[in-house]
């Protein structure tokens, strides 16, 4: 009985049929009935194709114009988020895949981080090196420059602005109007090619017995992705205005 059993085994094993065919060209599954079944895509046997890695926009803006890797007029840049964008192509090959010929990447890492509390010092030095210099950014520099050991830091709010006062001791060191709502600045988040937004910070500050207070600016607006690929859009656009842009 076992030699019969294997030998069933053997037999229902063994293609007695193709299990796939070739019609004009497609390959497709036969099914059990003799009848077509699913299409087969070919498999992409070729090797990965070469990628120009550039690190900024003017990079990959001179890289359109150069033709690099045989990019041609159906090729676009593609914004896909604010630290990546792709030179690809808009035909599709057999396989179903398109070309990408260059990608920008921004992969600095950040001069300052969000939601970190600092040391005065290394907040204003932080804040100087990360942000676009505007009248906001003067007055969070104007407030870091005033705490000291033992401060006081008492906010009030008439649903216009702020007003932060520090005070050590008995006496105040002076008074900072801040926006209600978060302060509007303009950080330096990622390719210098293309203009930085502005959003929203929330200022905190953190105080400790016989030391410094400790500084933070929070994120509020998330709105400062589409914003920054807008302006890389933008920039793209100045720069090459004939090209094709997708974000």
């Amino acid at each position: 009985m076992l030699k019969e059993f294997v030998e069933f085994l053997a037999k229902i094993q063994t293609p007695t049929r193709p299990v796939t065919v070739e019609v004009e060209g497609q390959h497709y599954a036969v099914k059990v009935d003799g009848t077509l079944g699913e299409v087969i895509a070919k498999q992409d046997t070729r090797p990965c194709t070469e990628v120009l890695r550039l690190s900024t926009l003017s990079g990959i803006v001179e890289a359109y114009k150069q033709k690099v890797f045989g990019a041609n007029e159906k090729t676009a840049f593609r914004v896909v988020d604010p630290f990546h964008v792709a030179l690809e192509s808009l035909t599709l090959d057999e396989f179903g895949k398109s070309d990408d010929f260059a990608i920008a990447e921004f992969s600095e890492p950040p001069i300052f981080t969000f939601g970190r509390f600092y040391e005065p010092e290394e907040f204003i030095i932080a804040l100087i090196s990360g942000f676009l210099r505007t009248a906001n950014v003067e007055s969070v520099l104007q407030l870091a420059s005033q705490v000291g050991a033992g401060s006081f830091v008492g906010v009030t709010d008439d649903g216009i602005s702020q007003e932060v006062t520090v005070k050590t001791g008995t006496v105040t060191k002076g008074t900072v109007p801040l926006p209600s709502g978060g302060i509007p600045l303009i950080p330096w988040r990622t390719f210098r090619d293309a203009n930085p937004v502005e959003s929203k910070f929330l200022l905190r500050m953190k105080g400790r017995k016989d030391a410094l207070p400790l500084i933070a600016l929070f994120e509020i607006d998330p709105t400062w992705k589409i914003g920054t690929m807008q302006s890389i859009v933008k920039y793209i656009k100045a720069a090459v205005p004939e090209a094709i842009v997708i974000a």
